[in-house]
């Protein structure tokens, strides 16, 4: 499968007719359906349901258009780095936690586009299992995670500052004058936690329950919509880190464990990394030092 014939599929795909990307592409339209038959003959698929009008994709079709996005994308980014050798320039894509703690990449970042100003940044968030996943297949160039253990087939680099794990409420809440959260309150009211397994193994860990014994009213991925239900909720209490919630109507309170949650950055083992991907590290490293 040729990239620029996948090129030529997407370009069908987002445009809906061959007519129209045929004229995008500065090609005939025979040929243009040709080289889409070519790619459907290779692939063992029909991509095009031709006899609808407008024409539509197949399933194949959908799921191959997705991807070639994601392909295509990969490809230019990674010519895009090789071809930088004496000046550095290119593409990061960083997957990243929702956490005050990612400041102190931002600050790698920001010391590193001073002095290479044609690098450009991609931030992607979203649950850690779907960004592992990103990782794994290389769409990903590096992923910050909050108390990630399985770092055994990753390079990493751990953060060394930590930060406290405690209960968003509201206002109104029968706990909002607590100093620190007693365990034995997250037993008595509905909680909302992160769908992170770690999250559920601590929960149960801390409180010798298991996660079924527990109240969990929601689960969430990302808290900023999960935030909005102890605004309007005062009985319930959504468990996380500290920082993630500006809000005068919401109050955050430590939990009394003293417990606290750590950050990690971590990218797939390699022999061979960038000259891009070195100078972030490096200038991971050097920000990390100068927090020392």
């Amino acid at each position: 499968m040729e990239i620029r014939v996948l090129k030529y599929f997407l370009e069908v795909a987002n445009l809906g007719t061959i007519t129209a990307a045929a004229n995008k592409l500065n090609i005939t339209q025979p040929a243009l359906s040709k080289q889409i038959k070519v790619l459907e003959n290779d692939l063992g698929v029909k991509l095009l349901d031709r006899e609808k009008k407008p024409l539509r994709l197949t399933n194949e079709g959908i799921y191959l258009a997705k991807q070639a996005e994601t392909i295509l994308n990969l490809t230019e980014k990674t010519i895009l780095n090789i071809k930088s050798n004496d000046v550095i320039t290119g593409e990061i894509t960083i997957g990243a936690a929702e956490t005050p703690l990612f400041s102190i990449i931002i600050a790698a970042i920001n010391t590193m586009q001073n002095v290479y100003p044609n690098v450009t940044i991609n931030l992607v968030s979203g649950s850690l299992n779907d960004l592992l996943d990103r990782l794994n297949h290389g769409l990903l160039d590096f992923l910050f995670a909050l108390d990630f253990n399985v770092k055994g087939q990753y390079d990493f680099i751990d953060l060394p500052q930590k930060i406290r794990r405690g209960a968003y409420l509201n206002l109104d809440h029968p706990e909002s004058n607590q100093i620190s959260m007693p365990t034995n309150k997250l037993l008595q009211y509905p909680l909302i936690i992160s769908r992170n397994p770690i999250w559920k193994d601590y929960l149960g860990a801390l409180t010798n329950k298991t996660i079924n014994e527990l109240n969990i009213k929601m689960t969430f991925n990302l808290i900023g919509n999960a935030i909005l239900y102890p605004k309007l909720n005062s009985n319930v209490m959504l468990i996380g880190i500290e920082g993630l919630i500006e809000s005068p109507e919401i109050k955050f309170i430590p939990l009394d464990e003293k417990t606290t949650s750590t950050g990690t950055i971590i990218w797939n083992h390699t022999p061979f990394l960038s000259a891009l991907h070195e100078e972030f590290i490096y200038y991971l490293n050097r920000q990390i030092d100068d927090l020392k």
